[in-house]
Formats: C-alpha cells, structure tokens, sequence
C-alpha cells in the first residue's frame, strides 16, 4: 500500500501552543531576560531606557515602545498578577473570538492604553509622568471583551487570594473603570502601592476591550458558558 511507504506517511500532528499561553511565555521570557540575564550580560545597558514607554521616548522616535513596554514588569508579583489575568480572560476571549482576532484586541487595548497614559504624562506629568511598563493595558482590554461576550457570567474572585467575591463579569468591568477613572481624578491617592498604578493605560485597555468586543460580538461569540448552569469561573484579576 501506498500509505505504508515512508514518503507517504504524513508526520504527526505537533501541539499548538494557543496564543494565551504564547502570550505568559513570552511575558515570563522577558521577565527573566530583564532581571537576571541582562544584569549579566551588560549591566551597563539601559533597558528601561529603550523598551519602557516614556514621553522622552517617543519623542526621541522610539515608538516600538508601544509594544515593548508591553512585556516588561516591575517586579514579581507585576507579572504574576498580569499573566494570571491573561490566562484567566485571554482562553475564554481567544475561544470565542480566534486567536488572531484575540491577539489584536490584546495588542490594540495595550497600544492605545499607552497612548492615553502618554497623553496624561504630557497634559499632567507632575502625576503621570514616568516611564510605563507592563501587561495590564492589554490585560483589562481582555477582561473588559470577557465582559461583553459573557456579561452575566458569575467570576469568584479571590480577595488577597483567600476571601471570595461573588460577581458577574459585567460588574467587575465597572468596578475596573470605577478605579480607574478614580485613580485618573484623584492622584493625591497614589500613597504607596497606588502611585505605581497606570490608572490611564488601564482605562485605555477597558475603553478598546469594550469597543473591539462590541465591534466583533456579530460575528463570532459561541455560548461558552450557560447562565442557566450557575458555572463561575475562578479569578484573581491583574491590579497593575
């Protein structure tokens, strides 16, 4: 027969890594490279210089940090939060929506949440200036695309990891705009933990979620979930 010769036998079919998944490696990659393998390499070399969104930085032309600034964090529990929110969101998101569909929202919520964030830095730089790093702009766009697929899906969200709260998506997206238009509005909040909050790229992130998602609900967003089932899905959603 035919298909027992050896050219005639197709390879097998090799596992795909889905996007969400692509996207925490790649985040967990740089994570790496930037605190413990750079330091090595070439402790002298400013990376945040280079990579981190700044207004110096665009004006000095470097508008790849748009997405750079995407990938870096500032610490730990930075990225574990942001990745946990992008797995969390981003599986339910790349399902309905595709994973090319997915990764523009992702992209398109983190540019344009470090461009608002920018725009504040130039109107107000005394409370936003600074360079900018991290995956929450993206993240919350994820969260806030969930939320119009799936607005009545119940989320238990675990409160310092170990209190639950009980609420639909679409009561977290509020919640998600409330703090940040707050954190936009009232700077003097920024005491310890608040002050390294992007409170504008995350809005960003929120606003083109919510308009991405709204755009493409017509033309794919299966019934993941049945509200009749009284499913909830675990979260414990990034906090920049």
């Amino acid at each position: 027969m035919l298909e027992d010769r050896d050219y005639m036998r197709q390879a097998p079919a090799r596992p795909r890594w889905s996007a969400t998944v692509t996207l925490i490696v790649v985040n967990a990659l740089v994570y790496i490279f930037q605190y413990y393998l750079l330091p090595q390499i070439a402790p002298a070399f400013e990376f945040e210089k280079y990579f981190a969104l700044s207004l110096d930085g665009l004006r000095a032309g470097h508008v790849w940090q748009l997405l750079t600034y995407q990938f870096m964090h500032g610490g730990f529990w930075h990225i574990f939060l942001n990745c946990w929110a992008i797995y969390v969101f981003g599986r339910v998101v790349e399902t309905a929506l595709g994973k090319r569909r997915m990764l523009t929202l992702y992209f398109l919520s983190g540019v344009v949440g470090g461009l608002v964030q920018m725009l504040c830095a130039w109107l107000f730089p005394e409370h936003f200036g600074g360079a900018v790093v991290g995956a929450s702009a993206g993240a919350f766009g994820l969260v806030a695309a969930f939320a119009v697929l799936f607005p009545d899906q119940r989320l238990v969200m675990l409160l310092f990891f170990i209190i639950p709260l009980i609420m639909r998506a679409r009561t977290l997206l509020w919640l998600s705009v409330a703090l940040a238009v707050l954190g936009i509005l009232l700077p003097y909040v920024g005491i310890g933990i608040m002050g390294s909050i992007a409170h504008a790229a995350h809005l960003g992130g929120i606003v083109t979620g919510f308009l991405f998602a709204h755009w493409m609900r017509g033309f794919r967003a299966p019934p993941l979930f049945d509200d009749r089932t009284k499913s909830s899905l675990k979260i414990n959603p990034a906090a920049d």
